[in-house]
């Protein structure tokens, strides 16, 4: 596995896999270079499906039980599992039609979202067996989909919120999201001006860590149980990041149920 990849699954409890890849361990000529996993950053196609096809073998997974999501910045989540396998589209280049979120209480199968500045959340409900994987932009934070996962999630499945662990991965920090006066003014309006969500020390700044966070401890989860896990995709060169580099790929995000087996031998 690549140095930079970041196997997290252990912040989620027992029996579950998260990994969070950057640009490395790839094949994708620049400015992709070298993992791109997103087939609308224009890179050529074969070289994301080696790229894809990469990353589940370092998982131990077929390809084919990967769901990518067709990321729209809304706050849509859906269930993936094998009675609606055509619409999911695993395996080739399909994909959850326009959602954001996705969960599942199916083991082996990965739930994935591409980033590039972008916070992907992992969640997990380890006493219920469901994990789920969010794609949380500006827009995405805004409109709440960490709490419309959690609201999802407990009266789909009749889960606890306050059960629910998260990791927050590899994702624009405060430092380098620098935005306007209408963004920021929505974002105050939204969590408050002592939140911390916004700071205005020479220029309007975005914390969506920050926001996100709040959108979870008001969906009930608890404060011990949000993680975070990577740094700034920005200020690292190692990660994709649309906001320092405009034409570039996307890292990935991928969390799974492990087999019974794996989990208790691994």
């Amino acid at each position: 596995m690549p140095a930079g990849w970041i196997d997290a699954g252990r912040l989620l409890g027992e029996g579950i896999g998260l990994l969070f890849t950057d640009r490395e361990g790839g094949i994708s000529p620049p400015p992709y270079h070298s993992c791109n996993l997103s087939y609308r950053s224009g890179d050529a196609a074969e070289n994301v499906s080696a790229n894809r096809k990469t990353v589940a073998a370092v998982m131990g997974l077929a390809p084919e039980r990967f769901v990518y999501l067709e990321q729209v910045h809304g706050v849509a989540v859906k269930r993936a599992a094998a009675d609606n396998v055509d619409e999911t589209g695993h395996g080739g280049r399909g994909e959850l039609a326009e959602t954001d979120g996705v969960y599942t209480a199916e083991t082996g199968m990965v739930l994935a979202v591409l980033t590039a500045d972008c916070v992907p959340l992992a969640l997990s409900v380890p006493s219920a067996g469901i994990v789920a994987m969010l794609h949380a932009g500006w827009r995405g934070t805004i409109g709440d989909i960490a709490g419309e996962a959690l609201r999802t999630l407990t009266s789909e499945t009749g889960c606890d919120s306050s059960g629910v662990r998260v990791v927050m991965g590899p994702a624009i920090g405060s430092c380098c999201y620098e935005v306007d006066e209408g963004r920021a003014r929505l974002f105050v309006e939204r969590y408050g001006r002592e939140s911390g969500v916004v700071s205005d020390d020479g220029g309007y700044h975005l914390d969506l860590f920050a926001a996100n966070r709040i959108n979870l401890l008001e969906a009930g989860a608890l404060e011990s149980n949000i993680k975070r896990s990577g740094g700034c995709t920005c200020c690292e060169k190692r990660y994709y990041s649309f906001r320092r580099d405009g034409e570039t790929g996307r890292q990935g995000a991928f969390i799974f149920l492990q087999q019974k087996e794996a989990a208790d031998t691994g």
